[in-house]
């Protein structure tokens, strides 16, 4: 079985950002001013920060999507890249993939089986 390929739109990619990353001493800053001069915590906030900012990564939309359309193929899970963004994706595609699917309209749900799931048969 070969394994297709999941591709990015224009659209898609024009919503993705590149992400850096402020050093502690900023963040702690940041998080002693927002939380009334205490540092409780700070540590779990640029954790939780981290995250959000890399779901916004190209990468991250790549690895969800390539997640998706190996579930959907009933491949097997697999970490290929050293890339931690694309790794959280993909990760999340492939195990929320049945959950994910429930939520989508059927046009999106048939858009996605035919460019990814469903193979040609020619007789």
């Amino acid at each position: 079985m070969n394994r297709k390929m999941f591709e990015l739109t224009d659209r898609q990619l024009s919503k993705c950002t590149e992400v850096s990353l402020p050093s502690d001493e900023w963040f702690m800053g940041e998080w002693k001013r927002l939380h009334h001069g205490r540092l409780a915590g700070w540590g779990m906030g640029k954790r939780q920060w981290i995250i959000s900012m890399m779901s916004r990564t190209a990468d991250y939309q790549r690895g969800l999507g390539q997640g998706r359309v190996d579930a959907a193929s009933g491949l097997e899970y697999s970490e290929e890249r050293i890339d931690s963004a694309y790794n959280l994706g993909y990760y999340r595609g492939y195990m929320n993939y049945e959950s994910d699917r429930r939520g989508w309209d059927d046009q999106t749900r048939q858009r996605f089986d035919e460019q990814y799931v469903t193979e040609v048969v020619t007789a």
